[in-house]
């Protein structure tokens, strides 16, 4: 599988075989939509997509986040602030739900409204809470969902 070292981290294509060309367009947000790994060696590793908005910005969606090392505090913070100077764009965190993701379970929950609430992420979308990007002079609330996914 083809893999790019591109600003300290290694890409290659999550499920599909891209080539270097195709993985540096990609990052570059000019590519199709397309799941890529990541992985910054003892530091942290992943899964997420990127886009150009209508802005043209570049947006990210990370569907995975894992940290490395012994040493774990503060690791998720610092990955979280390497990928926002990186793409210098919106950073969504997203559970789809037909990967596997790990990004908003019980244990990590906490954690990524922290980061919300710090602006490191700018939205979280997952089973059972949903945070939504921060509109006008009003604060964002959680939105926990019930079994059925209705909002409580």
């Amino acid at each position: 599988m083809t893999e790019v070292e591109w600003k300290g981290i290694v890409w290659k294509a999550a499920y599909d075989r891209l080539s270097i060309k195709e993985l540096l367009t990609i990052l570059k947000g000019f590519g199709p939509m397309e799941i890529l790994a990541f992985e910054k060696p003892s530091c942290f590793r992943g899964e997420l997509s990127v886009s150009l908005s209508e802005k043209q910005t570049r947006e990210v969606t990370l569907y995975h986040l894992e940290v490395l090392g012994p040493k774990r505090q503060g690791q998720g913070r610092a990955a979280l602030e390497h990928l926002r100077k990186i793409f210098g764009g919106g950073l969504y965190v997203e559970d789809p739900g037909i990967i596997r993701v790990k990004n908003a379970d019980q244990n990590s929950l906490p954690f990524w409204v922290k980061m919300y609430n710090e602006g490191l992420i700018d939205a979280l979308d997952a089973e059972g809470c949903s945070l939504q990007p921060h509109v006008g002079d009003g604060e964002a609330k959680p939105t926990v969902a019930d079994a059925a996914g209705k909002a409580i």
